[in-house]
């Protein structure tokens, strides 16, 4: 005697006593998942303005830097061209 094999698809089809699964709404899931790459799309980019505005503040601080060590080279160029001024005076005197 064979025996029948026992169908599984009973046991997949919900009963009239049971409570019907609830199946997540698939339109409501992909819009969440919509939503959360939209978020995570202007957190990078809000990161990246962030980026190029440290970029930029350190450029000035730098340029700025850059600007000061010329007034300082202008200076020092300055005394010594005054003292090279008195030393020639001071020749032309003893001439």
């Amino acid at each position: 005697m064979k025996r029948q094999p026992k169908d599984d698809r009973q046991h997949m089809t919900p009963n009239n006593n049971d409570k019907p699964s609830e199946q997540p709404n698939l339109g409501a899931t992909v819009d969440f998942l919509g939503s959360v790459v939209i978020t995570l799309g202007f957190l990078i980019g809000t990161i990246g303005e962030g980026i190029t505005l440290q970029e930029s503040l350190e450029e000035k601080k730098s340029e700025k830097n850059s600007k000061n060590n010329q007034k300082l080279q202008l200076s020092q160029i300055e005394k010594k061209l005054d003292q090279v001024i008195k030393e020639l005076e001071a020749l032309k005197k003893r001439r």
